[in-house]
């Protein structure tokens, strides 16, 4: 039987910022099998005492192949190993099942053919670097020809296991008393002019300190094609984004500023 390969499909919250959500999402992006953030984008950092949200989305594929016989999957369950307690997360947070996910004895399970998704939440309570811990285990069963739609969820029998160990949540100290960390209650007034845009576009956003965010350009598979550091200043910022090495068509820029994000779309192709 092949390898079953985990592909990841990166969810970035449309509104993201300082109201951490109740509850996780579903990206309307995702459109093949995975789970995301992967390994190279990781899991956002957080800071004691400040509320911590990072969003995950996952879809299980429809079935692995080894030659002519199809292993049509029913469900993934994610749980912790028992080489850690509560899958190494920092103190304070927790992982939760979406709405559409159920949990059995503390095993989320994950149905296929289907778009789920999970959350880490909480306050965490102690700084310091966390490699998690996530036990995942495929269902399935063994069928020649195609796979029902929708499969039995509680059909299958488990044919591959996995710990993955290879997400960090860094935990950034507490800020010292008297000291603001100041951040825009609502948004970061992120925009692009022109937009859309044939050569280049200029970016303003506004922060209340000077640090160094990131921008990032997605396509519509949700693959990270620009990746830039920007150093801000208080107040109002500009930044002109080249966009001579794009293909004509939609994409995503995506401003992340300390544990906040913005993203909005960017069509590339006609404008000035």
């Amino acid at each position: 039987m092949k390898k079953i390969y985990f592909l990841f499909v990166l969810i970035i919250g449309l509104s993201l910022n300082a109201q951490v959500p109740s509850t996780c999402s579903i990206s309307p992006l995702l459109n093949k099998a995975g789970i995301w953030p992967d390994s190279l984008t990781n899991f956002m950092s957080g800071t004691v005492g400040v509320p911590y949200f990072q969003n995950i989305t996952i879809k299980v594929s429809k079935d692995t192949s080894a030659g002519p016989l199809a292993f049509c999957f029913t469900r993934f369950e994610l749980s912790n190993p028992g080489t850690a307690t509560n899958y190494n997360l920092p103190p304070g947070l927790s992982m939760n099942a979406g709405p559409s996910l159920t949990v059995a004895s503390g095993v989320i399970r994950i149905p296929a053919q289907a778009a789920s998704c999970a959350w880490i939440g909480g306050t965490p309570t102690t700084a310091g670097t966390y490699t998690l811990q996530l036990r995942v285990q495929a269902f399935g069963t063994p069928k020649f020809g195609a796979c029902a739609t929708p499969p039995n969820y509680n059909n299958g029998t488990a044919i591959s296991t996995q710990t993955l160990t290879y997400y960090i949540i860094q935990i950034n100290p507490a800020v010292p008393a008297g000291i603001k960390e100041l951040v825009n209650s609502k948004t970061l007034n992120l925009s692009a002019s022109p937009n859309p845009a044939a050569h280049k576009t200029t970016l303003k956003f506004n922060v209340n300190d000077v640090t160094t965010a990131r921008l990032k350009v997605y396509n519509l598979l949700g693959e990270a094609i620009l990746d830039l550091p920007i150093e801000t200043k208080i107040g109002e910022n500009s930044y002109d984004l080249n966009l001579d090495g794009l293909s004509n068509g939609m994409y995503l820029y995506s401003l992340q500023y300390k544990n906040y994000s913005e993203t909005k779309r960017l069509i590339v192709g006609t404008g000035k």
